[in-house]
Protein backbone atom coordinates (compact mmCIF):
# COMPACT_ATOMS: atom_id res chain seq x y z
CA UNK A 1 0.00 0.00 0.00
CA UNK A 2 0.93 3.61 -0.73
CA UNK A 3 1.71 6.07 1.77
CA UNK A 4 0.83 9.05 -0.26
CA UNK A 5 -0.74 9.53 -3.53
CA UNK A 6 -0.08 13.53 -5.12
CA UNK A 7 -2.92 14.91 -7.27
CA UNK A 8 -3.31 17.58 -9.66
CA UNK A 9 -5.48 20.97 -8.06
CA UNK A 10 -5.03 24.04 -10.28
CA UNK A 11 -8.34 24.52 -7.75
CA UNK A 12 -8.21 27.41 -4.80
CA UNK A 13 -4.88 28.36 -5.43
CA UNK A 14 -3.44 25.04 -5.21
CA UNK A 15 -1.32 22.98 -7.20
CA UNK A 16 -0.97 19.69 -6.21
CA UNK A 17 -3.11 17.80 -3.71
CA UNK A 18 -1.01 15.49 -1.61
CA UNK A 19 -3.01 12.67 0.53
CA UNK A 20 -1.80 11.39 2.58
CA UNK A 21 -2.70 7.16 3.03
CA UNK A 22 -0.70 5.88 6.11
CA UNK A 23 -1.36 6.33 9.60
CA UNK A 24 2.35 7.82 10.30
CA UNK A 25 3.44 11.20 10.22
CA UNK A 26 3.90 12.60 6.71
CA UNK A 27 7.15 13.73 8.13
CA UNK A 28 8.38 9.92 7.52
CA UNK A 29 8.27 9.99 4.11
CA UNK A 30 8.42 13.42 3.26
CA UNK A 31 11.64 12.96 1.17
CA UNK A 32 9.68 10.90 -1.32
CA UNK A 33 6.97 13.23 -1.81
CA UNK A 34 9.33 16.14 -2.26
CA UNK A 35 11.46 13.67 -4.58
CA UNK A 36 7.90 13.63 -7.16
CA UNK A 37 7.44 17.28 -6.52
CA UNK A 38 10.77 18.17 -8.05
CA UNK A 39 10.40 16.47 -11.23
CA UNK A 40 8.57 19.27 -12.30
CA UNK A 41 11.04 21.78 -10.91
CA UNK A 42 9.10 24.54 -10.06
CA UNK A 43 7.16 26.50 -7.11
CA UNK A 44 3.95 25.51 -6.42
CA UNK A 45 1.21 25.63 -3.50
CA UNK A 46 0.80 22.02 -1.96
CA UNK A 47 -2.35 21.04 -0.35
CA UNK A 48 -2.00 18.21 2.41
CA UNK A 49 -4.70 16.16 3.27
CA UNK A 50 -3.89 14.54 6.19
CA UNK A 51 -7.45 12.99 6.97
CA UNK A 52 -5.82 9.21 7.82
CA UNK A 53 -3.60 10.76 10.40
CA UNK A 54 -5.42 13.32 12.19
CA UNK A 55 -8.92 12.65 11.32
CA UNK A 56 -11.58 15.03 10.07
CA UNK A 57 -10.37 17.96 13.03
CA UNK A 58 -8.98 21.32 12.12
CA UNK A 59 -5.88 20.43 11.15
CA UNK A 60 -6.44 18.28 8.53
CA UNK A 61 -5.19 20.06 5.61
CA UNK A 62 -1.93 21.96 6.01
CA UNK A 63 -0.88 24.03 3.29
CA UNK A 64 3.09 24.67 2.28
CA UNK A 65 4.88 25.87 -0.45
CA UNK A 66 7.01 23.77 -2.60
CA UNK A 67 10.00 25.53 -3.56
CA UNK A 68 13.57 24.64 -4.28
CA UNK A 69 13.24 21.12 -4.10
CA UNK A 70 11.62 21.33 -0.45
CA UNK A 71 8.79 22.07 1.15
CA UNK A 72 8.75 24.93 2.79
CA UNK A 73 8.13 24.63 6.05
CA UNK A 74 8.40 28.52 7.37
CA UNK A 75 5.01 28.83 4.92
CA UNK A 76 2.85 25.65 6.47
CA UNK A 77 -0.30 26.90 7.89
CA UNK A 78 -3.61 25.04 9.09
CA UNK A 79 -5.82 25.68 6.51
CA UNK A 80 -10.29 25.32 5.33
CA UNK A 81 -9.87 24.90 1.59
CA UNK A 82 -12.52 24.34 -0.90
CA UNK A 83 -14.75 21.71 -0.69
CA UNK A 84 -13.77 20.57 -3.75
CA UNK A 85 -10.64 18.69 -2.05
CA UNK A 86 -12.78 16.87 0.95
CA UNK A 87 -15.01 16.14 -2.42
CA UNK A 88 -11.51 14.39 -4.59
CA UNK A 89 -10.49 12.92 -1.05
CA UNK A 90 -13.63 11.11 -0.25
CA UNK A 91 -14.04 9.93 -4.16
CA UNK A 92 -10.30 8.53 -4.33
CA UNK A 93 -10.65 7.34 -0.93
CA UNK A 94 -14.24 5.53 -2.07
CA UNK A 95 -12.96 3.42 -4.94
CA UNK A 96 -9.94 2.53 -2.93
CA UNK A 97 -11.80 1.54 0.32
CA UNK A 98 -9.07 -0.31 1.60
CA UNK A 99 -7.07 2.97 2.90
CA UNK A 100 -10.15 3.03 5.04
CA UNK A 101 -10.61 -0.23 6.77
CA UNK A 102 -8.21 -0.29 9.49
CA UNK A 103 -7.96 3.61 9.56
CA UNK A 104 -8.22 5.81 12.71
CA UNK A 105 -11.47 7.27 10.85
CA UNK A 106 -15.09 6.63 12.87
CA UNK A 107 -17.28 4.03 11.57
CA UNK A 108 -19.68 6.96 10.58
CA UNK A 109 -16.69 8.69 8.65
CA UNK A 110 -15.95 5.15 6.93
CA UNK A 111 -19.91 4.59 6.13
CA UNK A 112 -19.69 8.06 3.82
CA UNK A 113 -17.17 7.28 2.29
CA UNK A 114 -18.47 3.96 1.26
CA UNK A 115 -21.77 5.92 0.24
CA UNK A 116 -19.03 8.97 -1.50
CA UNK A 117 -20.09 11.46 0.80
CA UNK A 118 -17.86 14.41 1.13
CA UNK A 119 -17.22 15.23 5.23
Amino acid sequence: MNEYIILKANVDGYDRHVLCLSFESFLTYIEKIETILAKDAREEMILIDQLLINGNGKNRFMSCVFSNGQLDFRTAKIVTPDVFFRKETVGWLHDNYSYVENSILTEEQRQKIKQNIAF
